[in-house]
């Protein structure tokens, strides 16, 4: 390397260090959040990003454990409020104490849009709200099969055929759940392409952004010298 290589390698930043992500996506029932951000899930746990599903509703053990090796699949951790009752999921300070134990060092959060009318992801959307008051985390809100129609997505991100394929198997796992129509493939496949063409892809998962933070970039060095 000539003189002049060395001066202008010397001006260049040291390279940053990978610094894993903590990813939460907040589920009020086991299948919610691989149903509406399965996809996004694996992608950011396969890139070596730390990925943790917080499940809401936890006094069903056999619903639980399915969750578990579903997130598993995933490349996913999963903690479960052992409290939350499926179909009576109430906004407690208990709750919002608990949730904001596991999304306190979260960088994004992933959870249901408050426009639903299921009375579970309502009370799941206030308990992320309340949790998060004081945070800056970046938060997104998803979509269920029974999100409303104030639900506008402004992020999407692309299902490719391996994600597709990933978050089926995690969706397989719920085995108690093999009747839902809308964890059939068919029913994903729908939903992937239509909001894949409102946004001009193939098929995607959508998200409406709340708020999201962001990072100045690296500062470049300064030459100190011509070259």
């Amino acid at each position: 390397m000539s003189e002049r290589s060395h001066a202008r390698a010397a001006a260049l930043p040291e390279p940053h260090p990978f610094k894993p992500l903590n990813v939460v996506g907040v589920s009020p029932h086991a299948d919610d959040a691989e149903y509406g951000a399965g996809c996004l899930l694996a992608a950011y746990a396969a890139a070596g990003h730390r990925v943790t599903i917080t499940l809401m509703t936890g006094v069903d053990e056999v619903r639980t454990a399915e969750a578990k090796a579903a997130a598993v699949a995933l490349g996913a951790d999963l903690v479960a409020d052992p409290s939350g009752h499926d179909g009576s999921l109430d906004v407690t300070r208990a709750r919002v104490t608990w949730l904001e134990e596991h999304v306190d060092t979260a960088d994004v959060v992933f959870a249901p849009h408050p426009d639903d009318t299921h009375q579970d992801h309502r009370a799941t959307s206030a308990i992320v709200r309340a949790a998060l008051r004081r945070s800056g985390v970046s938060l997104c809100w998803y979509r269920t099969p029974s999100s409303g129609q104030s639900f506008t997505p402004t992020a999407f991100h692309p299902v490719t055929e391996h994600l597709a394929r990933v978050r089926q198997r995690a969706i397989e796992l719920h085995r108690s759940q093999a009747d839902r129509p809308y964890l059939q493939q068919d029913h994903l496949a729908l939903k992937d392409a239509w909001f894949g063409w409102l946004s001009g892809h193939p098929a995607v998962e959508p998200f409406e952004v709340v708020r999201q933070r962001l990072t100045p970039p690296p500062v470049a060095a300064v030459p100190t010298g011509r070259c």
